[in-house]
């Protein structure tokens, strides 16, 4: 009897012992992985009243230029990111569904990085981002003559060009088109 209870005491050990490493494991996974809080489409900004934005140009993954002009006449959600940010990473999937959930919504997001289309497309194929308009600021000349401050930084742009709000951090914008609409129309 004795020794069938010092079994059961080697086993429960062994249980927790098991139980510790699972849990230490889990807490690793979850450090390579961080938890990003979205923010809340509260905390948006509005800018009183709206206001035209300085002329700036960005390239395309392919080197050609793209001004915020080549997209009159439709609302901008002007996203500006960079793939070593990781409440960037984390919200750039939310951009691209609500540029597929709204095709009357010009989506572009705007990579600061400063390798530019060599580091762009590899992380853009590796996280199956296919719908939003991916842009190029690896010279920082357009989030300087936009004042953005930090990353991700976006900026809501109506169709006639002029800044009606913006939101530092990042958001599920994915379910946030009736907001933007709302603040587009002012």
């Amino acid at each position: 009897m004795a020794h069938l209870t010092r079994r059961t005491l080697i086993a429960a050990g062994a249980t927790v012992l098991a139980g510790r490493a699972a849990c230490k494991q889990a807490a690793a996974d979850a450090a390579d992985t961080p938890h990003v809080e979205m923010q809340p489409f509260s905390a948006i900004v509005p800018t009183m009243p709206p206001k035209a934005l300085p002329p700036v140009t960005f390239k395309t993954l392919d080197g050609a230029a793209r001004t915020l002009a080549d997209f009159a006449s439709r609302p901008v959600v002007l996203n500006f990111w960079a793939t070593w940010c990781v409440p960037c990473v984390a919200e750039l999937p939310e951009l691209d569904k609500l540029a597929a959930t709204d095709p009357g919504l010009a989506v572009l997001v705007v990579s600061a990085d400063r390798g530019g289309a060599a580091v762009v497309k590899p992380f853009l194929a590796a996280h199956a981002i296919a719908h939003a308009t991916i842009l190029l600021d690896t010279g920082s000349d357009a989030v300087h003559a936009l004042d953005v401050a930090g990353f991700p930084t976006t900026l809501l742009i109506d169709a006639a060009g002029k800044l009606r709000g913006t939101l530092q951090g990042p958001a599920a914008w994915s379910e946030g088109a009736a907001t933007i609409a709302a603040m587009m129309k002012g």
